[in-house]
């Protein structure tokens, strides 16, 4: 495990958009990014921020957030270690320092590609064992958005209760209602209990 120290700070519009252009195209399939102008006008409006990751002035990792105001829960977004860092363990680390950084949020919440519904089931069964390894623990709901389908992850963060599942999900939908319209939710977003039954 990598017990390096690196400097959290918030990344400005033209470095947001200098890692988007950069790493995200490359880290991330084009089917999962949202469009830069998408990203930029959340950041502008306050619903969401991404915190750079650096050793000295070299950027080593991004984590783009989704937090509107009045959430009581963050929404990790994106992820990535810029490849030059990879394979040390950073990842965990900086997961684990994650919610120290996330001010009064009550838990991280992350939504994994559910491996029987992904394009590249591998990818996305390493990226739970990850989380899982990370501490992050499954509800065992899943989520169709858009055109994909997640499972519902969360970090605790320290000091605060663990949510139950169905607060981890009434969370998660109060986060969508405050960044898209009731059309685009109506439309695009549902839940799913354990026991495949429809709710939210």
């Amino acid at each position: 495990m990598c017990t390096k120290t690196f400097t959290w700070r918030l990344l400005t519009g033209p470095e947001l958009t200098e890692v988007y252009l950069n790493e995200m195209r490359r880290d991330f399939p084009a089917g999962e990014l949202k469009p830069l102008s998408m990203i930029l006008t959340s950041e502008a409006e306050g619903t969401a921020h991404t915190w750079g990751v650096f050793d000295g002035d070299t950027l080593a990792a991004y984590l783009l957030m989704v937090r509107p105001e009045g959430c009581r829960v963050s929404q990790l977004d994106y992820f990535a270690v810029v490849p030059a860092y990879r394979a040390h363990g950073i990842g965990a680390q900086l997961l684990a320092q994650l919610p120290a950084h996330e001010g009064d949020a009550e838990a991280i919440l992350i939504e994994a590609e559910m491996p029987e519904k992904a394009e590249d089931a591998a990818m996305a069964v390493r990226r739970l064992g990850f989380y899982a390894r990370c501490g992050a623990w499954d509800t065992h709901y899943t989520e169709h958005l858009f055109d994909a389908w997640f499972r519902i992850l969360v970090l605790d963060c320290p000091g605060c209760a663990s949510l139950a599942p169905e607060a981890v999900v009434e969370a998660l939908a109060d986060c969508y209602r405050r960044t898209i319209s009731p059309t685009q939710w109506q439309k695009h977003v549902q839940f799913f209990a354990p026991d495949g039954s429809v709710c939210g």
